[in-house]
C-alpha cells in the first residue's frame, strides 16, 4: 500500500519527513509519494517556484527508498484540487488512496473542493500538529462528516474510505513560514531543513524577501 502526502512543501523541512517516516514505519506503508501542490487553493501563493519546491523535495528524499514523489499536480498547473489526485490514483492502483494530512489542515478540508465525495473515496492519516487535539478532530468529525469513522488503529482497509486515522507520534514544532521568516530576518535555518535544502536555498537565494 502507499500513502500520498500533498502540500506546497514551500521549503520541505524536517518536520514533513519524519512525519512521513513516523508514519510509514507505524501503518506499514509499503512506499509514500509526495505531491507538491502547484497553487494551493486555500494558501495566498507559494514563495518559491514550483520548480525550485520540486527540486528540494528530490534533495530531501533521495536517500529514502521508501519515499517517492510524483509532479502531477505541477504538470496540471492552475490550482491543485486534492479531490482530482485522488480520483486519478484510485484508478491507477486499483484500492481506496491513503492521504497523509496535518491537523492544521485537516481541519479546514470543509473550505477544501467536493470535501464529502473526498472523504467517500479515500482514507485519511491525520497528523497531531501545533497545539490541535484529538478532542479538536472528533468535534469537528462530527460537525461536519459525521459518515466519517474516526479510528486509533493501524489496519487501513484496501476496499473500505471514509476512515479517517489519528496518528500523534511526534510533533515538531516546524513549519515552512517560520523558515521562510527566518531566511528574511536572516537567521539560521540549520537543523530544520536537510543540508542539501540549505545549501539549495542559499545558493539560490530564496525567501530573500
Amino acid at each position: 500500500m502507499i500513502a500520498l502526502y500533498g502540500g506546497s512543501f514551500d521549503p520541505v523541512h524536517i518536520g514533513h519527513l519524519r512525519i512521513a517516516e513516523d508514519i510509514r514505519e507505524t501503518f506499514s506503508i509499503e512506499k509514500v509519494v509526495f505531491i507538491p501542490a502547484y497553487h494551493s487553493p486555500l494558501k495566498p501563493g507559494s514563495r518559491a517556484t514550483a520548480e525550485d519546491r520540486l527540486n528540494m523535495l528530490k534533495l530531501s528524499i533521495k536517500n529514502n527508498q521508501f519515499f517517492d514523489f510524483d509532479d502531477i499536480e505541477i504538470k496540471r498547473k492552475g490550482k491543485s484540487y486534492t479531490i482530482d489526485t485522488i480520483l486519478y490514483y484510485k484508478e491507477k492502483i486499483g484500492y481506496t488512496p491513503v492521504f497523509i494530512v496535518g491537523t492544521d489542515a485537516f481541519l479546514t478540508l470543509h473550505l477544501w473542493k467536493e470535501p464529502s465525495r473526498l472523504l467517500e473515496n479515500a482514507n485519511f492519516i491525520v497528523a497531531g500538529r501545533d497545539k490541535t487535539s484529538f478532542y479538536e478532530v472528533v468535534e469537528y468529525i462530527k460537525d461536519y462528516f459525521p459518515f466519517v469513522k474516526l479510528r486509533s488503529d493501524t489496519d487501513i482497509p484496501k476496499d473500505e474510505p471514509s476512515n479517517v486515522f489519528y496518528s500523534d507520534i511526534r510533533r515538531l514544532d516546524i513549519s515552512s513560514t517560520e523558515i521562510r521568516n527566518r531566511i528574511k530576518e536572516g537567521k539560521s535555518i540549520k537543523y530544520l531543513v536537510l543540508p542539501e535544502v540549505e545549501e539549495y536555498i542559499f545558493n539560490k537565494k530564496l525567501y530573500r524577501g
